[in-house]
């Protein structure tokens, strides 16, 4: 029988000087990821590189991610996780994976439920201290994700990678214009495949230029340092890479392999457990949608969270104006089957109101599709 993963990734960081006494497998973010502890009482965490069908997209997130880690490291106070080791992959060892300092507090789906409201409280506090970190951070001002050079301080954007292979940009934008354009043109490649009829996609196509055309229609409203400003963001925060302890500060942040340098505007958000707006609407959200908290204690602590942010007033405008963008956006991402993409076009009717005649085209020059 051949070694298992475990077993191989064991032997290749007993080979790099890590006395390992005992591991096990542990669910926290979308890494595969192992708890070692060490001899010396320490424990660790390994994590294996993103599984994937596309080796490439895999390998550019794996070393988009460490470079990240490295420099939040040095550059900022942001809890993301401290990284100690890269073992690259090899002949003898076709995983690559990255160890880092053991994570205190657990998945804030696995100890949400056992939180007092005081706690919950310090939550929303918690959260807005890490958002307001990660905002500040001074990146290179163009749309895309993060590449760190030979030098640990030395950022360059490059296209973005996305969370999935199929997501992938083929340039780096300069404008939310031409990022809109990028996002239309991924819906709607994305709606070709999953639909089979072609009325189907004629429908849920034309549902993407409306929502488009009154995104375009509102950018205008807003404030135009939030449209033009980029800050570094974290496009995958949810249930399980958020960990807090029992008085519910957050003790780290995972998963950063999901990230990208976006818009002001688009970066500044509620904590995502609080959420009840776009795809996480009870009156549009996919069916077997679950939240973590009710519709009255979310906009309870969403009142908290905006009180905590307003000491800084550019987070806090962005926060306020964005809302129906990032809403917009939500369904871009959305991950759930939705035929004709008719819970998109009930929501974009109630909150932009009734189509807009002869939406102009979309660029459809802007993804890669694999």
């Amino acid at each position: 029988m051949p070694p298992s993963t475990e077993q191989t990734l064991l032997v290749h960081l007993l080979q790099q000087g890590f006395h390992i006494k005992s591991s096990c497998q542990r669910r926290l973010g979308a890494h595969a990821v192992f708890e070692l502890s060490l001899t010396g009482g320490q424990t660790v965490l390994a994590w294996l590189r993103p599984s994937s069908s596309d080796s490439d997209w895999s390998r550019q997130v794996f070393e988009s991610e460490i470079g990240l880690l490295r420099w939040l490291s040095t550059r900022s106070a942001v809890p993301a996780p401290r990284l100690l080791h890269v073992l690259q992959s090899d002949a003898g060892n076709p995983w690559s994976a990255f160890v880092t300092q053991g994570i205190a507090g657990e998945p804030i789906k696995d100890i949400y439920s056992r939180l007092s409201s005081w706690a919950k409280e310090e939550l929303v506090r918690s959260y807005a201290d890490f958002a307001l970190k990660l905002f500040g951070l001074e990146v290179p001002q163009t749309i895309g994700s993060i590449s760190v050079r030979s030098f640990p301080d030395e950022l360059v954007v490059i296209p973005r990678i996305g969370n999935a292979s199929h997501t992938r940009a083929s340039v780096v934008f300069s404008t939310l214009q031409q990022y809109l354009q990028y996002l239309a043109t991924l819906k709607k490649r994305r709606a070709f495949t999953l639909e089979t009829k072609e009325q189907d996609r004629f429908r849920a196509q034309a549902s993407i230029t409306q929502l488009i055309a009154h995104l375009r229609r509102h950018l205008p409203q807003l404030d135009e340092r939030c449209l033009r400003r980029v800050v570094l963001a974290h496009d995958g925060l949810g249930d399980m890479n958020l960990m807090v302890d029992s008085n519910g500060r957050i003790t780290g942040v995972l998963d950063w392999w999901m990230h990208s340098v976006s818009p002001a505007i688009l970066a500044a958000d509620y904590p995502p457990w609080l959420r009840y707006d776009g795809i996480n609407d009870p009156r549009f959200a996919a069916p077997g949608k679950l939240w973590l908290e009710t519709p009255e204690e979310s906009t309870r602590l969403r009142a908290i969270y905006q009180e905590a942010v307003k000491v800084n007033n550019f987070y806090y405008t962005a926060l306020m104006q964005g809302a129906q963008l990032r809403a917009a956006v939500g369904w871009v991402f959305d991950i759930e089957d939705d035929l004709r993409c008719a819970r998109m076009r009930q929501w974009t009717l109630s909150a932009f109101g009734p189509p807009i005649a002869s939406p102009s085209a979309i660029d459809e020059s802007r993804c890669i599709i694999t």
